[in-house]
């Protein structure tokens, strides 16, 4: 139901439509047909798109051109996941490219904020993304040594530090 939802009216009439192959759903909300997906338009591109009830909204970032093959990566800016309602949940999608997981939270573990959730796509362009997405409410102190990390520790970053756009 919510890749059909993303397929429904959420594009102008000249954009082209990614595949449903294309997509990554990262989150599911409780009410059918609403949640968070991810594609990759091209290969430095990722975009995100947050299915609601009442609204929708979706936002292209881009990634730094030139990275290392494996393990790259990319923090993105928290926003709200609740679209303005209150007590709402900050919702922060990270990307890492071409290196496995389970990723959790290490250091200064965030009390307040949900586990993370993976969600692993290889994409037409041959690139294997490893989306994370974690959620923190709104008007809670965030632990400034937190860090997402995978088995091992071959991939750590700080969770809540964005990437300037394009690096």
């Amino acid at each position: 139901m919510l890749v059909e939802a993303f397929r429904k009216g959420l594009f102008p009439p000249a954009e082209a439509v990614p595949a449903t192959s294309d997509v990554a759903v990262l989150r599911r909300s409780q009410q059918v047909g609403t949640g968070d997906l991810a594609w990759m338009p091209d290969a430095n591109t990722y975009c995100l798109l947050s299915i609601r009830e009442r609204a929708s909204d979706r936002q292209c970032f881009g990634l730094a051109t030139k990275r290392k093959p494996q393990g790259y990566v990319h923090v993105g800016r928290g926003r709200p996941h609740g679209f303005a309602e209150p007590g709402q949940m900050w919702l922060t999608v990270s990307i890492v490219e071409n290196a496995g997981g389970p990723f959790a939270y290490t250091g200064g573990t965030p009390e307040h904020a949900t586990p993370v959730q993976e969600a692993t796509v290889k994409f037409p362009s041959g690139r294997t993304m490893t989306f994370l997405t974690y959620e923190f409410p709104e008007g809670r102190s965030i632990p400034p040594d937190a860090e997402i990390c995978s088995t091992g520790r071959a991939v750590c970053f700080k969770a809540f530090e964005p990437t300037p756009q394009g690096e």
